[in-house]
């Protein structure tokens, strides 16, 4: 496990190639169990507040667009081009900076926007479960387009 989360890392800017489930799931497994043990770390002790903010905005960050490129690699190897992934990305950060927004300003904007929100939740909501069925999917066992098999390198 530890190896795919080095090559989690090791990868975390590539969007060329392949991956196969192992180096999706595994980091995945890892960034939660991480996760649970920096939330009890900073509940237990005195850590000021703006240095547990900085640092996780910039965890948070950096394993995002970690995942965004194993999640490109993950549907190449299904034989998928990245439009998803992009998406999904796009989605992400676009439901962060709406985050910090305040919600008077929102709930001000009317309707029209209420409704553009609630089908634009539903289409990102569409291709999360996409992107979980192409990334728990077996991947193409013969060479494709985005490079070789990559269970063959074993």
């Amino acid at each position: 496990m530890l190896h795919y989360y080095k090559l989690f890392w090791k990868n975390a800017l590539n969007i060329k190639g392949r991956s196969r489930r192992k180096e999706y799931w595994y980091p995945v497994l890892m960034n939660i169990l991480l996760a649970i043990v920096i939330g009890l770390i900073t509940y237990a002790l005195p850590i000021p507040s703006i240095i547990e903010e900085v640092v996780g905005w910039i965890l948070y960050i950096l394993v995002t667009i970690a995942m965004f490129t194993v999640t490109v690699r993950r549907f190449h190897d299904v034989g998928m081009t990245m439009t998803i992934p992009i998406l999904l990305f796009i989605g992400t950060w676009i439901n962060d900076a709406l985050d910090f927004i305040d919600i008077d300003i929102v709930n001000g904007l009317g309707s029209a926007f209420s409704i553009i929100a609630v089908i634009l939740g539903v289409i990102y909501l569409v291709l999360a479960i996409v992107g979980l069925v192409v990334c728990c999917t077996n991947g193409q066992k013969e060479f494709n387009k985005y490079g070789e098999n990559p269970k063959r390198n074993e």
